[in-house]
């Protein structure tokens, strides 16, 4: 039996292009959830922050009650509340990720679709990320000069 080498090459070929295809989808699938591993053990302090702020709220709003006119605790009930907001969509960002992505889907996707998907995810988990990161930093930076 003679094996006809133009068609043995394409084989080979299309084998290449699918290890390469594969070996991207590996790669983006563990950069994804190397992000999601780095930030999610955040969420404690993210949850831990959100309720040193609404305290912290609380304090400021019951002692502009007694100074009304005070613009340095203004300025400080509006900053908190702004960092509260930050907190809690920082949280919300993440649980969204976290229900929405669909690691096993992506499997049973055609290789190119599921790299453009990871691609996105990967895209999405950065975000999540840097917006957990800053708000955190942000709420800690405000809270020690209180």
């Amino acid at each position: 039996m003679k094996i006809n080498p133009l068609l043995f090459s394409g084989v080979l070929m299309v084998a290449a292009c699918q290890n390469g295809e594969q070996a991207q989808i590996n790669t983006l699938e563990k950069e994804v959830m190397m992000i999601h591993d780095a930030v999610m053990p955040k969420m404690g302090e993210l949850v831990a922050l959100e309720n040193t702020i609404r305290k912290h709220i609380s304090q400021t709003d019951s002692l502009l009650k007694l100074k009304p006119n005070d613009s340095t605790l203004q300025r400080a009930l509006e900053q908190s509340r702004f960092l509260s907001s930050q907190l809690q969509e920082a949280d919300r960002s993440m649980m969204e990720w976290m229900h929405n992505y669909k690691g096993d889907s992506l499997k049973k996707l055609p290789p190119s679709k599921a790299i453009r998907s990871l691609t996105q995810e990967k895209i999405k988990i950065e975000q999540v990320s840097d917006d957990m990161l800053k708000s955190i930093e942000d709420t800690q930076i405000f809270l020690k000069q209180q």
